[in-house]
């Protein structure tokens, strides 16, 4: 049996998690795809050296800067951490705020066909080489069928959309709709949403706290490193806090902006959990006992999630 734990940035779930960890024997099973990456623990808020102590986690900093997170490789990192947690008879609490990464676990993901390394070699340097609207226009140009799919800005989709044209010949439309569930024995899935202007606070501490823990000085190595189009560069504050360096704004604006897109990311993060999870137990506030102690017994928390279309 394993627990689930998603919802929006700065929320407490890692909090609930460790919680929960020790009260079912459980290790913690990371799902949100900037944590893979080792080189920004503090702007990613992974887990620090005394959080690590108390439980095993897994799947945290795995990722040097240049490599992607797909979907398709954390599904099979998780899947295989998921049974060798099971075996040693551990409890696993996946915890994070990927969406696509909790959905593809519990919906499955359609089978897709081995791509060779010629062929993402190929597609890279085409998309390097041309702007966004004409590498569309040029994935279009072979696979008309995802025009209606796919937008000009998700390069990584239309990136695996041309790989497997290229592959097989045929659309990557003819391989999906196929998915099995990755895990079938769920425990509980567990969303935590606190009210928005709690939230919207935590956010913003969260901030504070983490300029006092080093995070432009993090950035700065990470600068001395790659460029900003890496996949770790995808991380909400990257992009502001290397404005802040190469002195494009001041302090005080790099400060309200990575509050301001934290904030605008986490509302995605609440959207997504509303219109997509069902049958979620629903935890307004980790830090309250009485709700904690009740998702323990087994009992709901007595909160629903509201569906939204905005």
């Amino acid at each position: 049996m394993c627990f689930i734990i998603g919802g929006p940035t700065a929320s407490g779930k890692s909090k609930l998690a460790l919680w929960l960890a020790h009260h079912v024997d459980g290790e913690i099973i990371n799902a949100d795809s900037l944590q893979l990456y080792k080189s920004i623990p503090i702007l990613t808020a992974s887990p620090d050296n005394a959080e690590l102590a108390q439980t095993r986690h897994h799947l945290f900093g795995i990722y040097h800067d240049d490599q992607k997170s797909t979907v398709q490789d954390w599904t099979q990192l998780a899947q295989s951490t998921i049974d060798n947690v099971i075996k040693r008879q551990k409890t696993p609490i996946i915890v994070g705020g990927t969406g696509m990464y909790l959905n593809a676990l519990i919906q499955g993901l359609s089978p897709m066909p081995n791509i060779s390394d010629e062929i993402k070699k190929s597609v890279r340097a085409l998309q390097s080489n041309l702007s966004k609207e004409d590498f569309y226009e040029e994935v279009i140009k072979h696979d008309p069928i995802i025009k209606n799919h796919l937008h000009q800005n998700d390069s990584q989709r239309l990136g695996r959309a041309l790989e497997v044209m290229l592959q097989t010949g045929q659309s990557i439309k003819s391989f999906q709709g196929k998915s099995q569930p990755l895990i079938k024995q769920i425990k509980k899935f567990i969303v935590v949403m606190p009210e928005k202007d709690r939230l919207y606070n935590l956010i913003n501490a969260r901030v504070i706290r983490m300029l006092d823990e080093g995070v432009v000085q993090e950035v700065q190595a990470l600068k001395q490193k790659v460029t900003l189009d890496a996949p770790v560069c995808k991380a909400i504050g990257v992009r502001e806090i290397w404005q802040y360096l190469a002195k494009e704004i001041s302090k005080e604006e790099m400060i309200s902006l990575l509050q301001q897109t934290t904030r605008q990311y986490a509302k995605r993060q609440m959207t997504w959990f509303k219109n997509q999870v069902n049958d979620a137990v629903v935890i307004t506030n980790p830090f309250d006992s009485n709700q904690i102690n009740q998702l323990v017994r087994g009992k709901s928390a007595g909160f629903t999630l509201e569906k939204t279309a905005s």
